[in-house]
């Protein structure tokens, strides 16, 4: 469903990602939009649904599972995605990657996410360490890492390939 860009959004949640969200994710990983400043390659919704199922068991409460999805949700409806990957339960840290739909962008919903994730993540006993890649000239979300507290330690270059 695509909202009217006018329209503020009141509420935002996470909930865990399913297997049913796969066909969603793999939309958003084919926009344009959404590749402009990231590696996202399209995957058809069978593997996603595979992806999310081998994501079933993992949890930050039981400490298992090297990635964990969420969908953020705008007033009820799918807004985007929060991933952290490359959990290491011994280091205590992971890698944390997100997206917003275009018809969200703007208006809160991937702060709100991305912030949500982070109060788990981060909560006493849980992770210590999460870190973001942030392209160059991605300036909205290099402003959404600043905004809970999220660093910049350094330069990757040629990282990864993006699209001209």
């Amino acid at each position: 469903m695509v909202g009217d860009p006018r329209e503020a959004v009141v509420e935002v949640t996470i909930r865990r990602a399913r297997s049913a969200d796969a066909r969603l994710i793999s939309t958003w990983r084919g926009m344009e939009e959404l590749r402009r400043y990231q590696p996202l390659l399209p995957l058809p919704p069978g593997e996603l649904r595979r992806i999310l199922r081998s994501e079933g068991g993992a949890s930050l409460d039981s400490e298992r599972g090297r990635r964990i999805t969420w969908i953020l949700e705008a007033d009820g409806t799918p807004a985007g995605w929060v991933s952290l990957s490359n959990i290491d339960w011994v280091q205590r840290g992971a890698s944390l990657g997100f997206n917003v739909a275009p018809w969200a962008q703007g208006k809160g919903v991937g702060r709100r996410g991305v912030a949500l994730v982070l109060d788990r993540a981060l909560g006493p006993g849980r992770l210590r360490r999460v870190e973001a890649d942030c392209g160059g000239g991605n300036e909205a979300s290099q402003r959404l890492l600043e905004r809970p507290g999220f660093q910049g330690e350094g330069r990757l270059r040629a990282v990864a390939s993006l699209p001209p």
